[in-house]
């Protein structure tokens, strides 16, 4: 079978307090876009007695120093590191039958882009091979949860508000919107760019605005009203990320300039978007950007 792990980008991320697990509680909203890793499954059932097989391949389409973090990690370094491979692994003891699977990946999605793309090749994985595991809803969720905290998010294709560690998913409508999404040469650490936020042990306390989203939001993302948007559901790892790689912050700006209504870094980045009222204005706009910052790879989606 042939299917895609689509990236995904955050409007908006909050980081409330450090948990007493020593991970972060968030508060987003998720959206899973157009552009992603094909991805070509094969299963064949392997007789009685035998052990589950797994087998990768892959096509690294990545540029510059992600293209060495992905062949590290793939058939061609350390296989074990892969995460396809440590989802496989986690499954394996789980299989009701024994069977050879067979994974062929071209990979687009950047490491180190806040995008979830190991995290969604993860989840699209789990989500074909769960059936042929006797795991209940709850205990796929735990599984998903070990291998990382946005794979629960991709067993699914909904766009969602997003608690936790990012396991409590709870579906929105979200209007139809084009975008623009940069890929830096360079990377952001999820651990520095945690750890940089010096959040401290709290308790949980109420924002009624990500606890459950506040009216008029719900409505602005169900009508695609970004404008409004913008000052109202903010990504809290910008400071740093402006701090750390001053040209984001420009590039933030430069979308603003070519006619975006909604702009944000992704997750801990690095990788920034805009989001444009209509694909043709979209469309218009990419040249502008690409030639303003040269050594930015563009990519255009839609969700």
């Amino acid at each position: 079978m042939l299917t895609k792990t689509h990236a995904k980008i955050n409007i908006g991320l909050v980081i409330p307090y450090k948990r007493e697990d020593g991970l972060h509680e968030i508060r987003s909203v998720f959206v899973p876009i157009d552009f992603g890793d094909p991805m070509e499954i094969q299963i064949e059932s392997l007789p009685k007695g035998n052990e589950s097989r797994f087998e990768f391949h892959s096509v690294n389409h990545l540029q510059g120093y992600r293209h060495d973090l992905f062949e590290a990690v793939s058939e061609r370094g350390d296989l074990s590191r892969n995460i396809l491979a440590k989802s496989f692994a986690k499954l394996k003891p789980h299989f009701k039958t024994p069977i050879q699977i067979t994974i062929h990946l071209e990979k687009f999605l950047p490491p180190e882009g806040g995008i979830g793309g190991g995290s969604s090749n993860a989840g699209v994985f789990l989500r074909h091979f769960f059936p042929y595991t006797n795991l209940n809803p709850e205990e796929q969720i735990v599984l998903a949860k070990s291998i990382g905290a946005d794979v629960p998010f991709f067993l699914q294709s909904s766009p969602c508000f997003v608690s936790g560690i990012g396991e409590v998913l709870e579906p929105i409508s979200v209007a139809k919107g084009f975008g623009i999404l940069a890929i830096p040469p360079f990377g952001l650490s999820t651990g520095s760019m945690y750890a940089g936020l010096q959040k401290s042990l709290q308790k949980p306390y109420g924002s009624e605005v990500w606890k459950s989203l506040a009216e008029d939001l719900i409505r602005s993302l169900h009508v695609g009203d970004w404008a409004y948007l913008q000052n109202r559901l903010e990504n809290e790892f910008e400071k740093i990320a402006f701090q750390t790689q001053p040209l984001l912050k420009e590039l933030k700006l430069g979308f603003f300039e070519s006619g975006a209504d909604f702009a944000s870094l992704s997750g801990s980045g690095s990788c920034l978007y805009g989001i444009y009222k209509a694909e043709g204005k979209r469309n218009e706009a990419l040249p502008n950007v690409s030639h303003r910052f040269p050594n930015m790879e563009f990519r255009t989606f839609s969700f």
